[in-house]
């Protein structure tokens, strides 16, 4: 495993690589960073080839001073897949990463595989505004060291983004669907959602 940049529109982004025959793109979660998979990648199969970004505003990659959007994000992602991809792959995506996974997966490029792990932003309102400030205190405590400004920026900006039911049936990627009982930001019923709406989950 190696850590990686890759020049970007957006600015640079940082990402762990792992070779192997069949590329798995992995986002992690909102303040997460790509390190959050580390442990994942002994469990799995040296087959997969791994990439694992630091999303755009995390980690190690750039921070501009910019609306982070989804389409943003996703277009950030679209230049990683774009550069070191030219075969079939997979997209998988925790919490906030599996949101852009799947909003990516019907308004860029679709996946041959994608997989979404306790994921956000699907048939909800999000964060109340009066309820963010709460939020990220929380997360600073769980992932110190993020620039607070920019996570509140992409609550605020990704509001508009909510993936709304008549939107999962646009999903055509082989879908796998993984959830916790007890999920205790993301409540299992929005897996239930996407089971019913994503005709190939």
């Amino acid at each position: 495993m190696e850590r990686l940049e890759l020049k970007t529109g957006f600015g640079v982004i940082s990402y762990l690589h792992r070779n192997g025959q069949f590329p798995l793109i992995l986002l992690h979660g909102l303040g997460g960073i790509s390190n959050n998979w580390i442990k994942l990648f002994t469990r799995l199969d040296s087959r997969f080839e791994i990439i694992a970004p630091d999303l755009l505003g995390h980690g190690r990659s750039a921070k501009p001073k910019i609306e982070y959007t989804l389409d943003l994000q996703c277009s950030v992602v679209d230049e990683i897949i774009k550069n070191t991809v030219n075969k079939e792959f997979a997209l998988a995506g925790n919490s906030y990463g599996g949101w852009v996974a799947a909003y990516y997966s019907f308004h860029f490029k679709s996946p041959d595989y994608l997989i979404l792990i306790d994921s956000a932003g699907i048939c909800c309102d999000g964060i109340p505004m009066e309820g963010i400030n709460a939020f990220l205190d929380k997360l600073n405590r769980l992932e110190p060291g993020n620039d607070l400004d920019i996570m509140k920026n992409i609550l605020i900006n990704s509001k508009n983004y909510m993936i709304k039911a008549d939107d999962l049936n646009k999903i055509k990627s082989k879908t796998i669907i993984i959830w916790g009982d007890d999920d205790p930001r993301i409540n299992i019923k929005h897996a239930k959602i996407l089971e019913e709406n994503v005709s190939n989950g």
